[in-house]
């Protein structure tokens, strides 16, 4: 499976809600997911590190958006390197992301990067 075969299935497991086979078969145990912007204002920003401190960040999703889905539109690779222009709904939220994501030689995650509508998420999160 090449980096993009990789990345897509890792979309495919995200939402299927299927966390046990994305961080087993996808996730490096020194995985960093960079989520810009300051700690504290948005519930996603900060960097996190790890399976651990990604699945504490990715469980407050359904805490603050409903039916929220992330669809890969494109993918673009070169080397072990791919990014995504992706389709991101929730209930109130319709608007595009930007994925960035290494994968080193065993298929895993090493890195990834969100470039997240804020906005759009912001005004469509749970009260």
């Amino acid at each position: 499976m090449d980096v993009k075969q990789r990345v897509k299935l890792g979309y495919d497991l995200f939402n299927k809600h299927d966390m046990e086979t994305f961080f087993k078969e996808l996730v490096d145990e020194n995985t960093t997911w960079t989520f810009p912007g300051k700690e504290g204002v948005h519930p996603l920003s900060g960097v996190h590190k790890g399976p651990q401190g990604i699945m504490a960040a990715f469980s407050k999703i359904p805490e603050k958006w409903t039916n929220f889905s992330v669809v890969p539109m494109d993918m673009i690779s070169e080397g072990n390197k791919v990014f995504v222009r992706v389709k991101a709904t929730a209930d109130g939220m319709d608007t595009i992301f930007g994925h960035y994501f290494e994968v080193n030689d065993n298929g895993k995650m090493t890195t990834m990067m969100t470039f997240d509508d804020t906005l759009s998420m912001f005004n469509s999160m749970k009260k």
